[in-house]
Formats: structure tokens, sequence, C-alpha cells
């Protein structure tokens, strides 16, 4: 969902020539980002690489807890690693996708948890692209 934001000043001119209506801050709130990281682009990159980095292991581990093992402790700790992550990067659908998985699990029931896997795959698939494009090995 794209939401209407004002035009953007971002340390670095990230967003120059970019329109507001262009900016998806559902899945890469990169305004904020930049504010965390005081307007420091190589540190958004690098911390941009280090989730693209670990992010193959933190899916692995949530898609084998919730499918393979059916463990939903493991389930729980693995989406709850991977939100906080993406909530530290400002990528909110990864946020929210994982934060459905930990609470399917922490009810103790997998219920809807393939339905919150295939929201999160979505989400990832909008975020990965923009993710390598901060690094700038896109």
């Amino acid at each position: 969902m794209r939401r209407p934001c004002p035009p953007l000043q971002v340390a670095g001119g990230l967003f120059s020539g970019v329109k507001p209506a262009d900016v998806d801050t559902d899945t890469l709130d990169e305004a904020a980002l930049m504010n965390v990281v005081g307007g420091d682009r190589k540190l958004a990159g690098e911390l941009a690489q280090l989730f693209l980095d670990d992010l193959d292991n933190r899916v692995a581990e949530i898609t084998s807890s919730a499918v393979e093992a059916r463990q939903v402790d493991r389930l729980r700790a693995a989406a709850h690693a991977l939100r906080g992550s993406a909530g530290s990067l400002r990528a909110g659908n990864v946020r929210d996708a994982s934060d459905a998985l930990e609470s399917i699990a922490s009810s103790g029931s997998l219920e809807g948890a393939t339905h919150a896997l295939n929201a999160l795959d979505l989400a990832l698939a909008s975020l990965r692209p923009r993710l390598v494009k901060m690094t700038g090995r896109a």
C-alpha cells in the first residue's frame, strides 16, 4: 500500500528526482532509515548488506520451523529475530509479516502460518531489490 507523503528532504539527496507518490514507505522507509543513521548513506548501505547477508538463513529457519519441523518455539524465535532486523531497517511489510508469524507461533498453533509465510515472501520480494540498490551493488 502506498501512502501519500510530503516531499522529502534527506541528507545526501537520497530521493532527488523522486516524486512522493513513487515512495513506498511500507516496503522500506528510506527517509526514516536515513534519519536513524544520521544521513550516512554508506552506513545505511552497510546495514542493508548485513540484513541481506543474514536473510536467507533467517528465512530458511522460519520456513523449516513452520513447515517442516512444525516447531512453534523455533518459529517464534526466528520470526522475532527477523522482525527486529526489519524494524531496524524500517522495512515495514517484512516487519509486519514477521510479527504475524511470531504471533501465530506464540499462540501455540501454526494455523495461518502458510498465509503469513506467503505475505513474508511477497514483502521480501519487494524489499530485496531496494536493499541491493542501497548497497551500491545493483
